[in-house]
């Protein structure tokens, strides 16, 4: 194998693999095309749909779960453009550029041929310089924080997001007071435990909308008590209600396997 600026493999998995912790040698990019992606780390967690990536730096401890059948194109970075990206996983709109160069490094890393070396190194600059550009909208991250009570916390409303459990019985079963655990939030993940439950069930109900189910029915699983409550928080969150959120994810990922029968890839 040579030692490539960067190497590029397109990957599809099934609904329901999980990968184990790991983590590699060189710095990460992923983009999905087709399902969702979820990569947990030390911070938190990051969900991506059609149009975003996560990036995952070197030697970050990572885990990576996909809840339906996904397709992804992985980008490892050689060191020297590894070090002009972020210290910390991060969420990264692709642009049209970047998942076309993508598309490129693919088809050249499988060529393995020496005189595509300077090409992918024209490539990889290209992919940092659109990686480094100011993100549009709100990611979606969900932090964690590192606080062994509060991490608990957080499990027990990941586990069931649609859990109404208020903050002095959330406590209590962590083993503290509602003054520590409301403390722990927001010190640990810069939101209050009524933002970040909210902002949770948002980034869950993404998941839940790629895989198909109902606006009514992600709603009356997440805890809202209507369709309508529930457009309101999610506008209000990314921009855009649910239904129109979800047509452009659906024409990105339209877009995507257009190109890739055009392309035979």
């Amino acid at each position: 194998m040579l030692n490539l600026p960067v190497e590029a493999v397109a990957i599809d998995h099934a609904a329901g693999v999980e990968i184990a912790g790991h983590a590699h040698g060189s710095g990460q990019l992923s983009l999905v095309s087709r399902g969702t992606m979820t990569i947990t780390a030390e911070e938190g967690w990051w969900l991506a749909p059609p149009g975003l990536a996560v990036w995952i730096p070197p030697n970050v401890f990572h885990a990576a779960h996909y809840s339906e059948a996904s397709s992804l194109v992985n980008l490892r970075f050689a060191s020297s453009f590894a070090s002009r990206l972020p210290k910390g996983c991060r969420s990264i709109v692709v642009s049209d550029l970047l998942r076309e160069l993508a598309r490129e490094a693919v088809r050249l890393s499988a060529a393995d041929h020496e005189s595509e070396l300077h090409t992918l190194g024209l490539i990889a600059e290209l992919m940092v310089v659109q990686a480094q550009q100011p993100q549009r909208g709100p990611g979606l991250f969900v932090p964690h924080g590192g606080d062994r009570r509060l991490r608990q916390a957080i499990d027990i409303l990941r586990l069931d997001p649609g859990n109404d459990i208020n903050l002095d019985d959330l406590a209590a079963r962590v083993h503290t007071s509602s003054r520590t655990l409301a403390r722990l939030f927001t010190a640990e993940t810069k939101m209050t435990f009524g933002r970040w439950r909210e902002h949770l069930r948002i980034v869950c109900a993404v998941d839940k909308l790629t895989r198909g189910q109902s606006i009514t029915q992600t709603a009356l699983d997440l805890g809202y008590g209507s369709a309508s409550s529930f457009t309101t928080l999610f506008t209000r969150q990314l921009g855009m209600p649910p239904r129109r959120y979800m047509e452009q994810l659906r024409r990105r990922q339209e877009v995507l396997n257009d190109r890739v029968n055009t392309n035979g890839h």
